[in-house]
């Protein structure tokens, strides 16, 4: 078990830990990967809830590591098993003892995976800068946000800290968030969706070019703040269905025009207690009107994606 390190993985464990942590020894650094169930020697057991015991996790270093990637997370979890105050303490207080005590430490910066759902989806026209209005709808969304508001107050500080908002992030073996736009809702993956008229858009990111996107936050260069990290171009809801149709195996498709889908999905929205509810018509808004980011930010710094949907297909 190292007792040193060039970078710390805060969540290697996860569907991104588990690909960028290879990747960052195969650029020639020494990586220490921190989890809640550990899988190799080179990683350390931390609960990130526990103030003292990620401290003692910096403290134990020979030296302070020169960046900290910060992953670890609840995701989109069903209201019905996590609740606020769940999200809370992994995605916000977590990420608060991370950076304290990393800073604490001697580190020279943090990265810190954030996400698209910071912005929200309801009524967004046109792609989505980084200055615009945070108004996340759930629990999730919320807890990035905060967690942001941490970073911003060490970057008002003097500390460098990176926060890269990602989409939806796939893989061959990871597809779940794209699925859910790709298939009618409620019909267990087995029918295609097609919206009549106006084709929603949405912006993905391809695994690899989120773990490029570290590489470019851990570089020189670049301005604390936050970056909005995407695969390029948006995507047509036509197009994603095409994609997964393919790697499912599935051709049927149905039309559903967006006014009975707000009326289906508003309807049993109200029967629902809260959050639950707030969920379904974030789900309308997602599947239905779609998300675009304007990513030309990162891309202004040297940032340039090289792997697409379509890659899933080859």
């Amino acid at each position: 078990m190292p007792s040193s390190a060039d970078v710390v993985v805060v969540g290697s464990g996860g569907f991104v830990g588990r690909a960028l942590v290879p990747a960052l020894r195969a650029a020639g650094l020494t990586v220490l990967g921190v989890t809640g169930h550990p899988r190799t020697p080179d990683e350390r057991a931390v609960d990130v809830t526990d103030e003292a015991a990620v401290r003692a996790l910096f403290a134990s270093l020979d030296g302070p590591p020169r960046a900290v990637v910060h992953l670890a997370a609840i995701a989109h979890r069903p209201a019905s098993e996590v609740g606020p105050e769940a999200y809370d303490a992994v995605n916000h207080r977590g990420l608060v003892n991370v950076l304290r005590a990393s800073r604490e430490a001697g580190t020279a910066r943090l990265v810190f995976f954030s996400s698209a759902s910071v912005y929200g989806d309801a009524g967004r026209t046109g792609p989505v800068p980084e200055d615009a209005e945070l108004r996340p709808a759930g629990p999730y969304g919320a807890s990035k946000v905060r967690a942001e508001e941490a970073c911003l107050a060490a970057i008002a500080d003097g500390f460098r800290c990176t926060m890269l908002r990602f989409p939806a992030i796939y893989a061959r073996d990871w597809l779940p968030d794209v699925r859910k736009r790709a298939y009618v809702p409620g019909l267990g993956g087995r029918v295609l969706l097609r919206v009549p008229g106006r084709p929603p858009r949405y912006s993905l990111c391809a695994i690899q070019n989120a773990v490029d996107a570290v590489h470019r936050a851990l570089g020189k260069g670049l301005e604390p703040g936050a970056y909005n990290v995407t695969d390029g171009d948006p995507y047509t809801q036509d197009e994603v269905a095409r994609v997964i149709g393919a790697v499912d195996g599935v051709s049927h498709r149905a039309s559903i025009p967006r006014p009975l889908a707000r009326l289906a999905l508003w309807d049993a929205a109200g029967m629902l207690p809260e959050p639950r509810g707030t969920a379904l018509r974030d789900n309308y808004w997602k599947l239905f009107e779609g998300l675009v980011l304007d990513d030309s930010r990162f891309r202004a710094v040297g940032f340039q994606p090289t792997v697409r949907l379509d890659s899933l297909l080859s």
